[in-house]
């Protein structure tokens, strides 16, 4: 019998129908369970009910978030580590953050970053309350003992991801903050790295110790081209340009997004010592990056990366045993991720969709601010923290990433999964 060929339109529709139906299927889930240590940058709002600046539970933070409420996220909408999930198959619901959560939640997940946290117990102190690393891994301990030997078995949490992305406010919020703190003085970059990364290693045993064997590790990005940066290098070059003022150099300080901000002088930060020109293009002023934080940043990144090759069994001793260790390169992704702006919908790379000053960077999103109206042409959504539609990028390059691509090392999140 003789088949009649389908039309165009009518094979459009077919392939239409097919690709409607597989899209509805549920996707895989790849690991039972994802466990989330950090900062603002992750951060889902375990900082919401405590005696803290750095909270992000007010409008417009969440804006673009499915929900009534502002959920704590210090975004527009979804960060990296609900995309990681979503993209794990942990999704919907989203992992819960633990101030949060129920005891039924314990298994499948648990978020517990705080803004303003670091590797170091008093980084953050000068934003008040929060939960630093160590403080984080207390309350993974106690959540493991809640889920009982099944849920919480070191069997189980072997196949779990757990993510951690430590650092940014060790040096934003201890290191070049000397009127507050005093490591500057005590460390060169070099030293203070490796402190950081020796409490670091402490706690990834501590982890390792209660069955966590999947990691994924994040650098910490080009800090000194945030908003906050640019913002702090232009009001230092007008400053030199003109009569110092009563308040040049030290500022009123204010908070009311993850880290310390400071209005009229130069942040607590240090000195400067900027590049000729920045790496991040895009309007609105905002020169050079802050190229003294962004050395001290990669003395850092360095080093995690050997510690990850030295977890791995590439480097000698200290390897945590049955565990795989992966190594994000966050500065890598965000240089692509400016590189190819356009291509991405990006117009605007240097200044906050939302904040106060220059670049949108001198103070952070304050509450029932008007924010920009289309955030997916902003890299960054406030003074310190990327938009979505970033975060979207660097989820899909740490779970996707190719090996000549290098944004993740040795596997991507994917692979890891897989293991």
């Amino acid at each position: 019998m003789q088949t009649k060929a389908r039309s165009p339109l009518a094979a459009l529709v077919v392939l239409l129908v097919v690709t409607m139906a597989a899209a509805a299927q549920p996707q895989q889930q790849l690991v039972p369970c994802m466990y989330i240590f950090g900062d603002s940058l992750v951060d889902s709002g375990n900082n919401n009910n405590i005696l803290s600046l750095a909270r992000a539970n007010y409008q417009p933070y969440g804006i673009d978030f499915t929900g009534a409420a502002p959920p704590g996220r210090f975004t527009n909408g979804l960060t990296v580590v609900d995309m990681l999930a979503d993209m794990l198959g942990l999704r919907p619901p989203l992992i819960p953050a633990y101030a949060m959560a129920q005891p039924a939640d314990f298994a499948r997940g648990l978020n517990f970053a705080s803004g303003a946290a670091g590797i170091r117990p008093e980084t953050g102190n000068n934003l008040g309350r929060h939960y630093p690393f160590s403080e984080q891994v207390e309350h993974f301990r106690a959540a493991v003992r809640q889920m009982g030997p099944n849920a919480g078995s070191p069997e189980r949490l072997g196949r779990c991801i757990f993510y951690v992305g430590m650092g940014s406010n060790d040096y934003l919020n201890n290191y070049f903050m000397p009127n507050y703190y005093t490591t500057a003085q005590s460390y060169d970059p070099a030293a203070y790295a490796a402190d950081l990364l020796q409490e670091y290693s402490r706690q990834l045993a501590a982890l390792h110790a209660l069955g966590a064997r999947k990691f994924v590790l994040a650098a910490v990005g080009d800090i000194g081209c945030i908003p906050y940066e640019l913002a702090r290098i232009s009001n230092n070059q007008d400053d030199d340009d003109a009569a110092p003022s009563s308040d040049s150099g030290t500022g009123i300080s204010i908070s009311l997004g993850g880290v310390g901000l400071t209005v009229g002088g130069g942040g607590g930060g240090g000195s400067t010592q900027a590049a000729n020109a920045s790496r991040s293009g895009g309007n609105g002023g905002g020169g050079a990056c802050n190229e003294e934080i962004n050395s001290a940043i990669a003395i850092y990144n360095r080093g995690l990366l050997s510690m990850v090759k030295r977890l791995n069994g590439g480097g000698g001793g200290g390897r945590m045993a049955g565990a795989t260790v992966v190594y994000l390169d966050t500065v890598r992704t965000g240089r692509a991720v400016a590189a190819s702006a356009a291509a991405h919908g990006f117009e605007v790379l240097d200044r906050g969709c939302c904040g106060v000053g220059r670049n949108n960077g001198q103070i952070t999103c304050l509450p029932m601010q008007q924010p920009c109206g289309d955030r997916s042409k902003y890299v960054f959504w406030d003074a310190f923290h990327p938009t979505e539609a970033a975060n979207r990028i660097y989820a899909a390059r740490a779970f996707n990433s190719s090996a000549a691509a290098g944004d993740a090392y040795p596997i991507n999140v994917s692979q890891l999964a897989a293991i």
